[in-house]
């Protein structure tokens, strides 16, 4: 009950919040306490807002084609015989074991009914989970466990290895902290090389630094990403001789991946930076200081190098987060068990629960991305208008 509590005070204040702003800034309340307007009607906060709302749109198209794709992909009675039948159950216990699973997917009602149930085991309010035992002897279930969830993405069905009925986010969880351990560090390293890569590249203009490093961006975008990967493969595990598999707590067994991951997106960021940076130096505050006498490397890394990161500072909300979704094929190469390799296991296994929860959270780690990448951007771009969208 306590946790209900919290979780729907929560919500309320939250709405409470996003209406007093609105007013405030309409002038229909406070209209002349100017203490109260610098913090409720200030321009970024309601700039925030309104790209939360069309965040949240985004997101329901997203849940709203998730739930269609799923039921026509596998219709309930197609998956239950692949989840269940076996030669020698009865048909009772298939009946029951197909029944818990269809009440579970919430696969009874109308369409629009599913629907609904689809939308509010989504949404942000405390909801009791149970898991349950089938006694194939007598076809019945007893609950086994109980828990308290905020979002309800379901029992996982048919994964190896996993305790079956067993619930979704306990499957998720531990894969997300694999794919956020590797695709981190892989982030950090792309950064650290990718800026001094694209500045260096932008420094010595069509030198022999800039030809190289663009001809290795040009053959980063030819090279079709899965042979791109199966390159680096060979040159890292078979004539560096770093291990070909992923083995938890064997940091070296990470190296590939994250290597691999930290060569191929320094090529873009460097990209990026050099062409904004050139931008820059053809800007009229450019010429105007060396007109004034101020030296390449000052106004290189003083003026240019300040305005052209500005329009990159978007990416990094989208690549820290994006770290917590791994990547599927480099994760399926180097058999590493995060939540890009879950996508094809939920897949083969016809765990739509697992399925649909993964889509559900990819959708929504992007979104929370961007959206966070334009209020960084908003945040540190004076050029940035809040007046229009």
């Amino acid at each position: 009950m306590g946790s209900y509590l919290i979780g729907y005070t929560i919500i309320g204040l939250i709405i409470v919040f996003v209406v007093f702003s609105v007013l405030v800034r309409r002038g229909v309340m406070f209209a002349n306490t100017p203490s109260v307007r610098r913090v409720f009607a200030h321009p970024l906060l309601h700039y925030s807002l309104r790209r939360l709302a069309s965040s949240l749109i985004s997101l329901v198209l997203v849940i709203i084609v998730t739930f269609f794709l799923i039921r026509l992909a596998s219709p309930a009675d197609e998956t239950c015989t692949m989840l269940f039948r076996t030669p020698r159950m009865s048909e009772d216990v298939y009946n029951l074991l197909c029944d818990n699973w269809k009440a579970s997917m919430g696969f009874e009602g109308s369409t629009i009914y599913q629907l609904g149930v689809f939308f509010y085991k989504i949404l942000p309010l405390p909801k009791l989970l149970c898991i349950s035992s089938v006694d194939t002897t007598t076809a019945t279930y007893t609950i086994t466990s109980c828990r308290t969830f905020i979002f309800d993405f379901g029992r996982i069905w048919n994964i190896t290895g996993f305790t079956y009925g067993g619930y979704v986010i306990d499957y998720i969880g531990p894969k997300m902290g694999i794919s956020f351990e590797i695709g981190i560090i892989a982030v950090v390293l792309e950064m650290a090389i990718g800026y001094p890569f694209g500045i260096l590249m932008a420094k010595y203009q069509n030198g022999t630094f800039d030809k190289i490093g663009k001809a290795y961006i040009i053959s980063v975008d030819a090279i079709p990403g899965i042979a791109y990967y199966y390159i680096w493969m060979a040159l890292l595990c078979y004539c560096f001789k770093l291990p070909t598999v992923y083995e938890e707590g064997n940091f070296l067994s990470w190296l590939p991946a994250i290597l691999t991951m930290a060569f191929t997106g320094c090529a873009g960021i460097g990209m990026w930076v050099r062409r904004y940076m050139l931008d820059q130096f053809n800007a009229d505050y450019v010429k105007f200081a060396r007109s004034k006498g101020l030296s390449e490397r000052r106004i290189l890394w003083i003026h240019v190098l300040r305005n052209a990161i500005v329009p990159l500072v978007r990416t990094f909300p989208t690549a820290v987060l994006g770290a917590l979704l791994g990547t599927y094929y480099l994760e399926n190469i180097y058999a590493i068990p995060g939540l890009g390799q879950s996508i094809m296991v939920s897949i083969n296994s016809y765990d739509w629960s697992l399925l649909s929860a993964i889509i559900i959270i990819s959708a929504l780690i992007t979104i929370v991305a961007y959206l966070l990448g334009d209020i960084v951007t908003a945040a540190v771009d004076p050029r940035i208008s809040f007046t229009k969208d």
